[in-house]
């Protein structure tokens, strides 16, 4: 079984750095590790001072390490051909074509399904043992993170929908207007790709298989967000399993200008420690010099790990639970939040919708749910419990 990293967390807090240490270490251990960028920035070939492409390329004088930097427009020239043409006439019918039409081809949102795409077929391949992500940040890699769950809930419905509607209406609607309508070839392509994206859906909710590390920087802004970030990626169902305070200042350093910055980290990393109690806490020190090339990064991944292993599930906790109790059947989900004004609930149906600090997840109930209604919810030490009235 190929286990999954993903390493995440704002930008400019070395998460590339601590991703391409993690899989460092991990390939010394002996597991075969592949080292999988889906940052558009795309840093890791610089972190590890080499050049890389869009295909596994090993890294040299490390065994058993490859590294790949995810392209979306050679995924899409590659694979999604049915898209393309589709896109492609519907540009030229609105007008564009070339240089514009090649910056149009890859719009928002599709990018973020090629990618996912890509990071599906790697882990189906069975070819690693471990496939550490470099992720986009934080707010970036939640939306890409969403996606599995869009395409296979609202998106594939509505595809359904409008390719059952095209196959009465396309003779009408090529007589009646100019406008390219879809192949059937495109929504059968789209079914793959939503197919797909639901079986790495099924993979980053197990925590066996999947989990996350979140690199923060020990400032109050910063793990602020971290936190934001743990909740709403409880919310999908991902465990995160530790926490990576990265750059802290060693206390010989506490004299001068400096002296003030390590009160500051202290107070942070204790802030730390009571947020995120239940997860592992491990932090790294400020490097002497830039952590470039493979021998930096081992010797940073030592500090970082120590005698543990970066494959090991630091914790195994599901995330989204249903569970029998006196009360009835319960669904409870850890959301690690408190702040019951910032988590809302509505019942549509067979599906829930919940909605933590700005963000929405459906979760579609199990058939022994269908058709039960919510009795009671409620939030308690970050864990929401949903009961459902009996049949």
């Amino acid at each position: 079984m190929t286990r999954v990293l993903l390493i995440s967390g704002k930008g400019g807090v070395g998460k590339t750095t601590i991703a391409a240490a993690s899989a460092v270490r991990a390939a010394e251990l002996g597991h075969k590790t592949l080292l999988l960028s889906v940052d558009r920035a795309h840093n890791v070939g610089d972190v590890l001072g080499m050049k890389i492409s869009s295909e596994p390329t090993s890294v040299t004088s490390i065994a058993n390490l490859m590294a790949l930097e995810a392209d979306p427009q050679v995924e899409l020239r590659r694979h999604w051909h049915s898209f393309t043409g589709y896109i492609s006439r519907f540009l030229q019918w609105a007008g564009l074509g070339g240089t514009q039409a090649d910056e149009t081809l890859i719009f928002p949102g599709l990018e973020e399904l090629l990618t996912l795409s890509r990071l599906n077929d790697l882990v189906e391949s069975q070819e690693f043992d471990l496939i550490v992500v470099d992720l986009a940040p934080t707010a970036s890699s939640l939306r890409l993170l969403s996606f599995p769950d869009l395409m296979s809930g609202p998106f594939a419905r509505f595809a359904r929908f409008e390719r059952k509607f095209l196959k009465v209406t396309r003779g009408a609607f090529e007589r009646l207007s100019s406008m390219p309508v879809p192949a059937d070839s495109m929504y059968e392509a789209f079914e793959v790709l939503a197919a797909k994206l639901g079986r790495l859906r099924d993979l980053l909710i197990n925590p066996e298989q999947c989990s996350v590390r979140l690199v923060a920087t020990a400032e109050r802004i910063v793990i602020e967000e971290t936190r934001a970030a743990f909740s709403l990626l409880s919310l999908f169902g991902l465990c995160v399993d530790s926490i990576i305070l990265n750059r802290i200042l060693p206390e010989q350093m506490n004299t001068g200008f400096l002296a003030k910055w390590i009160l500051v980290q202290k107070r942070e990393r204790e802030r730390a420690a009571s947020l995120f109690v239940d997860l592992s806490l491990l932090e790294l020190a400020w490097q002497e010099d830039e952590v470039i090339g493979a021998t930096a990064l081992a010797q940073a991944a030592i500090e970082l790990y120590g005698d543990r292993d970066p494959v090991s599930a630091f914790i195994n906790q599901q995330m989204v639970r249903f569970i029998e109790s006196d009360e009835g059947t319960v669904l409870e989900l850890s959301l690690h939040q408190r702040d019951v004004r910032s988590v809302d609930l509505k019942q549509r149906g067979d599906e829930l919708i919940i909605t933590a600090v700005g963000w929405r997840r459906q979760i579609t109930l199990p058939n022994s749910l269908s058709g039960r209604t919510v009795r009671s919810a409620r939030l308690k030490d970050g864990i929401l419990r949903v009961i459902f009235a009996s049949t």
